[in-house]
């Protein structure tokens, strides 16, 4: 979950650098993106505001990675101005109990990918400025005031959610994926005998295929679009409850 860092007692000033760090890879990552471009704010123009917001992230070996985000004040965005239209589908939890019902019947093989700063893959259309973050503003030679022009969706934005869906969805369009006209974030492809269906959750990617070939062929072509994060079987959770089912059927 994402929300602000404790840092109290006698580990206050190890926690401060570590998020410290955590923020400038926020940065880093953003620069790296072509997120953003700086310079001077337009006469006339009003910057939207920019926060931190911070996560401790733990896998299944217990690993602790300290997260941050750089973040736009969306609720600051003046509908017709900076953004038109915000809607974007979510994924019906029915569409993935049905998936689960198919992935038992079928025997099918089912993975996880997550999408690494997903909505910064996004373009944006409307001319945003945001505000630099406090303790990491560049100013100009004569030391005027400089802020973000950006390139790209952020996180925060209203219109960051239907950017991504669009790019994502384009994209397997564009590698013969057809949408499903009931729940537009789920999408299939049928190769002769053989099939994978995608179910977008947000930034989350599950996938259900019924040749392991078929499955790793999709997730190099998602690698070479997106920065992406093979997190292998969907998860021990899910996958216990699959395998009671399998041994039930048998």
């Amino acid at each position: 979950m994402w929300n602000s860092p404790n840092v109290q007692g006698s580990s206050k000033f190890t926690l401060l650098s570590t998020w410290k760090n955590a923020m400038e890879e926020e940065l880093n990552s953003l620069r790296e993106n072509d997120t953003f471009e700086i310079t001077t704010l337009p006469e006339g123009k009003h910057p939207v505001g920019g926060k931190w917001v911070y996560a401790i992230k733990e896998d299944f070996e217990g690993t602790r990675r300290f997260k941050a985000r750089y973040v736009a004040k969306g609720y600051n965005q003046v509908k017709g101005i900076d953004y038109k239209e915000t809607f974007a589908p979510t994924a019906n939890i029915t569409s993935i109990r049905i998936l689960m019902q198919l992935v038992v019947q079928n025997d099918l093989i089912v993975h996880q990918m997550d999408v690494k700063t997903a909505y910064l893959h996004a373009p944006i259309a409307e001319e945003i400025y945001l505000e630099q973050p406090e303790g990491f503003e560049v100013l100009s030679d004569t030391g005027e005031k400089l802020v973000y022009k950006l390139k790209k969706s952020l996180y925060g934005l209203k219109q960051s959610g239907r950017n991504w869906n669009k790019v994502l969805h384009e994209y397997l369009v564009e590698n013969d994926f057809v949408q499903n006209s009931s729940d537009h974030c789920v999408y299939k492809k049928q190769i002769k005998n053989d099939m994978i269906i995608v179910i977008i959750w947000v930034d989350d990617l599950i996938m259900a295929a019924s040749d392991t070939h078929l499955l790793n062929q999709f997730k190099e072509v998602m690698q070479k679009k997106f920065r992406m994060k093979d997190l292998g079987k969907i998860s021990i959770f899910l996958e216990s409850i699959l395998s009671k089912k399998r041994e039930k059927s048998r």
